[in-house]
């Protein structure tokens, strides 16, 4: 069956996973028993005009990209009373929930870590910054993590798509100073979710906004555990959250770093056919 052809009323609807802010999402079937998470807008979504932006932007971009660690989008109608999107089933959640648990240890948070950088770098390569990377837009099955959620990312055909998105819990220096988003600080938001996969901590953490903006603006980094890594790894992982972006890590010579570290059996690097059989999106997220 072609997924892209169905309505939202084609799929039938099994449990109620979630309600947001902006959307509700429900555990679906569409007509030949595919199980996906159907993204419903709110009313006020669709009926305002950066909002409803925002998710046909999602609806787009996660139809339309493919890469074994980015979100997948199966169908969808960006605007309207029957706007849409039916993600793929990821039946462990997302690495905020899991990261609620504890660190995963070195092995797997390197893996994880390894299919994050292969999937910035495909949204790079094709011109789009995702601006939004943390825990929470990161989604699991398994071993297997997928990057998510499009909606405020930076693309040639909207570089403005918001005046500054992102958690900032996650977000780069150059944002806090009202700066446009690049792949350097995708990066650097990489480099916060690495350090929480090491270590089981944010290296950033303050009660306000400010307290925040002041930290990743003025603040080093506190050191990485001793996890026996290579030195020239931790120096990698470090140089993620240098202040300058210009100074900053390059996601290609990290992946290089981290070549020969991962034992967990990771996704190929390769683009891929769709699966037959999708992984159900969990909604569920921990405070921001």
């Amino acid at each position: 069956m072609d997924l892209r052809r169905l309505r939202r009323e084609d799929f039938r609807l099994e449990l109620l996973l979630g309600l947001g802010k902006t959307a509700q999402v429900y555990l679906a079937r569409a007509p030949d028993g595919t199980r996906v998470a159907l993204k419903l807008p709110r009313k006020e979504v669709r009926e305002d005009e950066r909002l409803a932006q925002m998710f046909a932007q999602e609806v787009r971009l996660s139809m339309g990209l493919n890469h074994p660690h980015v979100l997948r989008g199966l169908a969808g109608k960006p605007f309207g009373e029957g706007a849409f999107v039916a993600l793929e089933y990821m039946p462990d959640g997302t690495l905020d929930a899991r990261l609620g648990e504890g660190s995963p240890g070195k092995e797997q948070a390197l893996a994880l870590l390894a299919q994050l950088i292969e999937a910035l770098l495909y949204l790079h390569g094709r011109g789009i910054v995702h601006q939004d990377v943390k825990p929470a837009n990161i989604f699991l099955n398994g071993m297997i993590a997928k990057l998510g959620d499009f909606g405020v990312a930076r693309t040639q055909d909207n570089p403005n798509p918001l005046e500054r998105a992102g958690s900032p819990f996650y977000m780069a220096p150059e944002l806090f100073r009202g700066l446009a988003a690049t792949p350097a600080s995708d990066a650097y938001s990489l480099g916060v979710v690495a350090y929480e996969l090491l270590s089981g901590r944010r290296p950033f953490y303050a009660e306000s906004y400010e307290g925040l903006m002041a930290a990743h603006l003025t603040q080093p980094p506190p050191p990485l555990p001793e996890l026996e890594l290579p030195p020239k790894l931790v120096r990698r992982i470090q140089g993620l959250l240098a202040k300058n972006p210009a100074e900053r890590t390059h996601l290609e010579h990290l992946r290089r770093a981290l070549a020969g570290q991962q034992t967990v059996e990771i996704a190929p690097r390769k683009e891929e056919k769709p699966d037959r059989q999708p992984w159900y999106l969990t909604w569920f997220r921990r405070k921001r």
